[in-house]
């Protein structure tokens, strides 16, 4: 047995609990960084005067950093390193936080936010990869979707410092938390996030021995020796190489159109509900509050995905969490005008959607070997946030020109059945090749 195969079957160390702990609290961080613009938007088009479509373009304006991020920033950490690549993405994130605290229009605040979202990117599938890889292999469902509830969390807890501080401090004050806990999160990763060891194992930086040894001595396994040989097929393949080559071109394909659809309708009612339930009340504060409902939800649906996953496949989870997810947006749509039925139904739509990006985060490692898992999961995110950035801004321009919001509702449903059909196809497709859904081991060394 491989010293991989043997951490992964084993009970969860102290070490590695540590690490994913440390990976659900910048998880968190995230959430709370992405969601202030949500939660400052009522705000600041009072304002600064900002229109439908320029707010929307604002909005988004996160989500193309993180496009942008997951695509180029994620890719190098199966070069350089998952440790490394959160280091750097932690900085461009306390840059960006910073910098928009001193915005003074929405021109200047969307690069800022462009910034925080391109370190946001590169961090999130990186950190997903690090979960899954010492995470075992009994929990691993478990705690991927444990730990992807830290972006709803950290969102939430944005929605909760909304409601007294932007009153009192305007609000500068979100950006001005999210940047204090931002490097206080730098400080923390710099000192105890260790580095994967399927990294160490695969990509053999200098020392790579001895870091080895220290993490393995860390979780208390018994140190090697020496470096074990990598197969000559899978050192001469590059990490684009396994990601665009039959069968697994087809799995990357199905793994991209249903997130894309998934985040698409995902983003679109994070950004736009506050406001929209702000409008339609007459009211900030309920518009608020049902983003605050919304992202409590995601966390109960990453808990309650967590919870299942102990029992049934991931896979299975994530095709009925995206058909739930179609029928509640088209229940929000019929019942949007009933503020407070409206305000309940907020809740599923959070926990369906946000058990559904659990789902994603649970499977796709799974699809690729240690080489290409940074890669091939930030490319997923990255490439799907491209098409979820249309979302925002879509929809500033459909209710400029006249749309009611409950259509736009019943709209989204429809990605969210592309979804889960993408899913089912995935599944036949590793099903028709015998491939099993968990993170895949490379060789590495044994006893």
């Amino acid at each position: 047995m491989d010293v991989l195969e043997e951490i992964r079957q084993s009970r969860m160390s102290r070490f590695q609990v540590v690490a994913v702990s440390i990976a659900l609290a910048l998880i968190m961080i995230d959430g709370f960084d992405v969601a202030v613009m949500a939660y400052a938007a009522p705000t600041l088009s009072r304002e600064w005067g900002i229109d439908a479509v320029t707010l929307g373009f604002l909005l988004s304006a996160s989500l193309f950093g993180m496009a942008a991020g997951s695509i180029f920033l994620t890719p190098l950490a199966d070069k350089i390193g998952r440790r490394k690549l959160t280091i750097i993405s932690l900085v461009i994130i306390s840059i960006g936080m910073v910098l928009s605290v001193f915005s003074t229009g929405a021109t200047e605040l969307m690069i800022w936010r462009v910034l925080t979202g391109l370190g946001v990117g590169g961090m999130m599938a990186n950190l997903n990869v690090l979960v899954a890889e010492y995470a075992s292999d009994a929990r691993r469902g478990s705690i991927i979707g444990i730990y992807t509830a830290g972006y709803p969390i950290g969102a939430t807890i944005g929605g909760l410092v909304a409601g007294p501080f932007i009153p009192l401090y305007g609000w500068q004050a979100l950006f001005a938390i999210g940047a204090a806990l931002t490097v206080l999160m730098l400080a923390v990763s710099w000192k105890f996030l260790p580095e994967s060891l399927d990294y160490l194992l695969t990509r053999r930086p200098t020392n790579a021995l001895e870091r080895i040894n220290g993490i393995l001595t860390k979780i208390g396994k018994t140190p090697v020796a020496a470096l074990p040989p990598v197969a000559a097929a899978l050192e001469q393949q590059s990490a684009i190489g396994e990601v665009m080559t039959r069968p697994v071109r087809f799995r990357t394909l199905m793994l991209w159109i249903g997130y894309a659809c998934l985040v698409a309708a995902y983003y679109f009612a994070n950004t736009w509900t506050p406001k929209i339930m702000a409008t339609a009340s007459g009211s900030d504060a309920v518009g608020v509050t049902t983003g605050v409902i919304a992202n409590a939800g995601g966390i109960l649906g990453c808990f309650i995905f967590s919870a299942l996953a102990v029992k049934f496949r991931s896979q299975l989870l994530l095709v009925a969490t995206l058909g739930g997810a179609a029928v509640a947006y088209l229940f929000f749509g019929l019942v949007f005008h009933q503020i407070g039925v409206a305000m309940v139904l907020a809740l599923f739509l959070g926990i369906l959607t946000t058990a559904g990006i659990a789902g994603f985060y649970a499977v796709s490692p799974g699809v690729y070997t240690a080489r290409a898992r940074a890669t091939g999961v930030g490319w997923m995110i990255g490439l799907g946030r491209l098409v979820s950035i249309v979302a925002p801004i879509l929809v500033g321009y459909l209710i400029s020109g006249g749309w009611q919001p409950e259509n736009v509702f019943f709209l989204f449903a429809i990605p969210l059945a592309a979804a889960a059909l993408c899913i089912v196809a995935l599944g036949v497709s590793l099903k028709r090749s015998g491939a099993p859904l968990g993170v895949a081991a490379v060789p590495a060394a044994t006893h």
